[in-house]
């Protein structure tokens, strides 16, 4: 399946240029519904610019603060644990935090070239 997925600028360029592996998410209804191997198409709230990756895994905590605990800050983009919370803090309003588990799901970004490389002897 294929899910449309708006992130925010600043989290859509670390996923582009490969210094985020870890989608960070509430575990709502919709997340729910994504299972291993599904399709993320990621886009840029800022200009809708598109991007599309594999799930490769997915992690359910209790909270932010497990899931940064068990995970490193430089897969979800950061240097610290200390600047990841203050980002998801400032994304997720803290009612919305306590009101459902959170996921993370790991992202594996698709090349839009990778189905068109032809060994050289079938290229014609």
């Amino acid at each position: 399946m294929k899910y449309a997925l708006p992130v925010h600028e600043f989290s859509f360029n670390k996923i582009k240029n490969g210094t985020r592996k870890v989608g960070v998410h509430l575990f709502d209804k919709k997340a729910q519904q994504i299972k291993l191997h599904d399709i993320l198409e990621i886009s840029n709230m800022s200009n809708n610019e598109k991007l599309e990756c594999e799930v490769q895994g997915i992690a359910i905590f209790d909270n932010f603060d497990d899931l940064v605990d068990a995970l490193s800050p430089q897969s979800l983009g950061y240097n610290n644990k200390k600047e990841v919370l203050l980002r998801i803090n400032r994304i997720f309003p803290l009612e919305a935090q306590k009101a459902c588990n959170v996921v993370g799901f790991f992202l594996k970004k698709l090349d839009d070239n990778a189905n068109f490389n032809l060994r050289p002897e079938l290229e014609r």
